[in-house]
């Protein structure tokens, strides 16, 4: 689609010359039956996903009757067969009527626009639904009493997971965002690791009830899928995270630059800030670094790095904040 709405809008802004030739023409009638047959295909699986899903039929059902009725104005716009007639008994064309040319591409852009946002909301939907089949199957395995049950409910499971493995993977996919796709990657990768944890970990604790390191390796598992379920949801979603909390630089090095003056303005005024400020605005951006330590994009060599750099700058503020609590 992307290739054709170049082309409309080459068409769009074409000079108008007092002579086309018949070559142009004919490119000009091309484009146009390629951008309806596009349309086409486009609309046809905007409307088997409105017979799949109800409660979107009815807007669906619309944006698609939208962009077929804009994809046929643009064919019919560019119908011209003869450089001696552009325009055959009284109809518009392309070279006669621009504006609605105009028209019929806005309509398209914006029906199209709308049956990829309704789709996106489908592809959303499932992957939410998809999550809490997940998290209803994992309270049922957190809470039975035999290894046996256990591997019943866990066989289930098994299959949600890889349904959701797969809705995720498709998304993780689509996204353009590059952060985003390194936290999609990274969540899902705990998921997996954790699946396979899972077993174990509650293995040992029903056959070792009163051992109390089994049961805080257990919860341990648990806990971590539940944390990367609710991260995949936030990535899919756009949502942030405790909407109270304190509202960090767009970017590590932003972050690293406003740190680094707070420091530095301890030199002018030393009562300015408080320590507790100071060890706040470094854990934000220790928070800021899971993003790179916790992608599968990151090597283990460079994930270490990050994580004792970390380790060395708490250090280091700590003895700032000794030296300055006896200046």
């Amino acid at each position: 689609m992307d290739f054709h709405v170049l082309q409309i809008t080459t068409l769009i802004n074409h000079k108008d010359k007092p002579k086309k030739t018949e070559r142009t023409l004919r490119a000009i009638q091309k484009v146009g039956q390629a951008v309806s047959i596009a349309v086409g295909r486009f609309v046809t699986v905007g409307e088997a996903i409105a017979v799949e899903n109800e409660e979107l039929k009815e807007e669906m059902g619309l944006a698609c009757f939208e962009a077929r009725r804009a994809g046929d104005a643009i064919a019919q716009l560019t119908d011209v067969v003869s450089a001696e007639q552009p325009e055959l008994d009284g109809r518009a064309t392309i070279f006669s009527d621009k504006t609605a040319m105009v028209k019929a591409a806005r309509m398209l852009l914006s029906s199209v626009t709308k049956v990829l946002v309704l789709a996106d909301r489908i592809v959303i939907k499932q992957i939410i639904t998809s999550r809490n089949k997940v998290l209803v199957t994992l309270d049922q395995l957190e809470t039975v009493s035999s290894f046996q049950e256990f591997v019943q409910i866990f066989s289930h499971f098994g299959n949600e997971m890889v349904e959701f493995a797969h809705l995720t993977g498709d998304r993780q996919n689509d996204l353009k965002d590059e952060k985003k796709k390194a936290r999609m990657a990274a969540a899902r990768a705990v998921l997996e690791k954790c699946t396979m944890m899972l077993l174990t970990a509650s293995k040992t604790c029903l056959r070792h009830p009163d051992c109390e390191s089994a049961r805080i390796n257990k919860d341990a598992v648990f806990h971590r899928m539940r944390f990367a379920l609710e991260q995949v949801i936030e990535i899919v979603t756009d949502a942030r995270p405790g909407g109270d909390a304190q509202v960090l630089p767009v970017n590590i090095y932003s972050g690293i630059k406003h740190f680094k003056g707070k420091v530095e303005s301890l030199r002018d005024e030393l009562y300015a800030l408080t320590p507790e400020t100071l060890h706040s605005h470094l854990e934000g951006i220790g928070e800021q670094t899971q993003d790179f330590t916790d992608s599968a994009y990151t090597s283990h060599e460079h994930r270490e790095s990050i994580l004792q750099l970390c380790h060395a700058a708490r250090q280091e503020l700590q003895q700032v904040v000794c030296d300055w609590t006896y200046a």
